[in-house]
């Protein structure tokens, strides 16, 4: 087929155009960081300009909120299938205490309800992936920034007994689903979520963390109201600005989907939480 793919520089992008090259398909990359230099199965644009062309399908790694403003031009490509990620935290985070992710959650709700209406009157097949906790190849800004910080300071900071469930799901997972999306018909359109095979408190996740950089668990129990100030002085650094005050408090909140639909439509089989190096970030 011929697959357009936005997002394609993310790490998730980065093993799906991989995956779609094994299968044989020919993807047209759309970059908002303006063109890159082409490669075998992979033809890069600038997501500004739209050539004219044909499409079979199209997948949007990017945030979902950005997809929108790319319908019109996928219907001038008589694309007849809509692969969009999105993600749980449309759900976990509409309540959140802290204005900057319910606003995040809402662009979520938003941008899937604009694809909904417009695949809708376009006669085009869509699904909504909505994955958990997403890690893998070193590059996830969840499980990695718990290994950094052990790294770095030998330790895990934790608010009581931290036991809100948790379901990490591997990006090469995720990756999975995307292709055979794509390459099956006849799958109902809608959303469907993609969670881990493993349930595991908060505190367990973290345990894993420590053994895969092979280091003794220290773990520190603060008050929530003191991670939440570290936090928002954290959150002055560049590297750190994606941080919210909020994730103290989650961490005694239950965060679980079922995956059943993906299983059934997609055969989503996810793997266990076993860290592997590879999906560790590198020493230093």
């Amino acid at each position: 087929m011929r697959i357009g793919l936005l997002g394609g520089s993310s790490f998730l992008g980065e093993h799906l155009l991989r995956a779609l090259a094994r299968e044989g398909h020919q993807v047209v990359a759309f970059s908002r960081q303006g063109g890159r230099p082409c490669q075998e199965h992979v033809t890069w644009l600038p997501a500004e300009t739209w050539p004219e062309l044909c499409l079979d399908a199209f997948v949007s790694l990017a945030p979902a909120w950005v997809l929108p403003d790319y319908l019109e031009r996928l219907a001038s490509a008589h694309v007849k299938c809509v692969v969009v990620l999105s993600s749980t935290s449309r759900f976990t985070k509409q309540a959140s205490p802290d204005p900057r992710e319910r606003a995040l959650a809402q662009r979520l709700v938003n941008a899937e309800q604009r694809l909904q209406q417009w695949a809708v009157e376009h006669n085009t097949q869509w699904a909504v992936l909505r994955p958990t906790l997403i890690y893998g190849h070193g590059k996830d800004k969840s499980i990695c920034e718990i290994a950094r910080f052990i790294q770095r300071y030998g330790f895990f900071p934790l608010v009581g007994n931290s036991v809100g469930l948790r379901q990490p799901v591997h990006c090469d997972d995720i990756v999975q689903v995307c292709v055979a999306a794509l390459e099956t018909r006849g799958w109902p359109s809608g959303s469907y979520n993609l969670s881990g095979a493993q349930t595991l408190p908060y505190h367990a996740m973290v345990r894993r963390v420590f053994q895969a950089v092979g280091r003794p668990e220290r773990t520190l129990n603060v008050p929530a109201w003191l991670l939440r100030q570290v936090i928002a002085l954290a959150r002055c650094l560049p590297r750190y600005r994606h941080l919210s005050s909020a994730m103290a408090q989650r961490m005694s909140q239950d965060l679980t989907f079922d995956h059943s639909a993906a299983r059934e439509q997609f055969g989503f089989a996810p793997r266990a939480f076993d860290l592997s190096a590879e999906d560790l970030p590198p020493v230093g």
